[in-house]
């Protein structure tokens, strides 16, 4: 079982080791974001899910594979996963079947927008307030808000057929990566993931009912 003060040596030292990486990945998320509010279309779709496809690999690779797998083994199995909802993400850019689109359904897209705003924003600032500076903060580059920040765009999504590929491995790891840390660490605002993952999940099986049963009539 995984310490809270290894799980904390874990995070300076990620963070230590990638900076100013996180910086790069703050700016991608927040231009991605804009172009998708600012101009949505195909090219915003197309910057969003690259800029996806990109977090979560180096998730994948650097953050579970390369550090996380130092004080847990589970690591591999994560990494993989996050990998997999890279490509998921990469082969959206060339065979689209999601549409980011946040006036699609206002109500989803004000709670989304409030969701990719709070990883942002929100997160970092009540990490500071819980005491998580650095270099044990875990910043853009690190798997929660990053995890936050998809459950946010991926709310964008629901205007077309939901896909179940998408919010599987978010959710996974909004619980099994919200709670672990909230509830054994006491990095409290890790419930924010749990949070977030819980909405996508409710938003994903309202919009299937109402996809399902507007292709009924």
């Amino acid at each position: 079982m995984v310490t809270a003060e290894a799980f904390i040596s874990f995070l300076a030292e990620f963070n230590r080791a990638v900076f100013p990486a996180h910086v790069i990945f703050y700016l991608l998320a927040v231009g991605a974001a804009f172009l998708v509010f600012a101009r949505p279309g195909k090219w915003a779709d197309v910057a969003a899910k690259g800029t996806l496809a990109v977090l979560w690999a180096w998730l994948g690779i650097f953050y579970m594979i390369m550090f996380y797998t130092r004080i847990n083994s589970a690591g591999y199995a994560w990494g993989a996963l996050f990998l997999l909802q890279a490509v998921f993400f990469a082969v959206e850019i060339f065979w689209p079947k999601i549409e980011f689109r946040p006036y699609g359904h206002p109500k989803l897209g004000h709670v989304g927008a409030t969701v990719a705003g709070w990883s942002l924003v929100g997160y970092p600032v009540t990490a500071l307030i819980f005491k998580h500076g650095w270099p044990e903060l875990a910043l853009f580059g690190c798997a929660t808000p990053i995890a936050i920040f998809t459950c946010g765009m991926l709310l964008f999504t629901f205007d077309r057929k939901p896909r179940w590929r998408f919010t599987f491995i978010p959710f996974l790891w909004s619980v099994v990566g919200g709670l672990g840390p909230a509830v054994q660490w006491r990095y409290y605002e890790d419930y924010a993931l749990f949070l977030a993952g819980l909405i996508l999940l409710a938003a994903w099986i309202w919009a299937s009912y109402k996809y399902k049963k507007k292709k009924q009539s």
